[in-house]
C-alpha cells in the first residue's frame, strides 16, 4: 500500500471516532446538511517571535481548523465556501463525483450542492494547493454514515 493510500485510510477511520462538531446543521425531516467553510490563513506563535503562516479550512460558526463533516449517505449536502485568502482557492472531496468547486477567487465564495456518496470516509482537500507547507492544513474528514432507520 502507498504511504499517501495508508495515510488517507487512517485519517478517514480516526475520522469515525471523533465525535460529532458544531460544523454539521441537519434537519431530519428534509435529509438535508449544510457547512460554512472559511480559507483562512492563521498566524502562529512558532519557536522564538518568529510567526508562522498556514493556510486552513476553518468552519465559519465554531473556529474550528479542518472540521470534520458529518452527513448521512443520500443526505443533499450544500457547502458555501468563502475564500479569506490573497491567492485563488478551491475545494473537492476526493473520490466524490460532483464535488470539485470552480476556481474561488481571493475575496469571493461559491456554494457546492450534491448527494452524500455511500457510506464511508473521504478526504476533502484543496485541489489547487501549491505549496507543500500548505498540504499538512487544507484539508479535512468528510464522513459519511447511515441513515438512521425508523421503527
Amino acid at each position: 500500500m502507498l504511504r499517501r493510500n495508508f495515510l488517507a485510510t487512517l485519517a478517514a477511520i480516526s475520522a469515525m471516532a471523533v465525535p460529532v462538531c458544531g460544523a454539521v446543521a441537519q434537519t431530519s425531516a428534509s435529509h438535508a446538511s449544510s457547512f460554512e467553510l472559511y480559507i483562512e490563513e492563521i498566524y502562529e506563535r512558532q519557536t522564538g517571535n518568529d510567526v508562522g503562516v498556514r493556510v486552513s479550512f476553518r468552519d465559519a460558526l465554531t473556529r474550528e481548523v479542518s472540521p470534520v463533516l458529518r452527513v448521512h449517505d443520500g443526505d443533499t449536502v450544500t457547502i458555501k465556501l468563502v475564500n479569506r485568502t490573497r491567492e485563488t482557492r478551491s475545494f473537492a472531496i476526493m473520490s466524490v463525483t460532483g464535488t470539485k468547486s470552480p476556481p474561488i477567487k481571493a475575496g469571493s465564495s461559491t456554494t457546492l450542492r450534491f448527494t452524500a456518496p455511500p457510506t464511508g470516509g473521504y478526504i476533502y482537500h484543496d485541489p489547487l494547493q501549491a505549496k507543500l507547507s500548505e498540504v499538512r492544513s487544507l484539508f479535512g474528514d468528510f464522513v459519511v454514515t447511515p441513515r438512521p432507520k425508523r421503527d
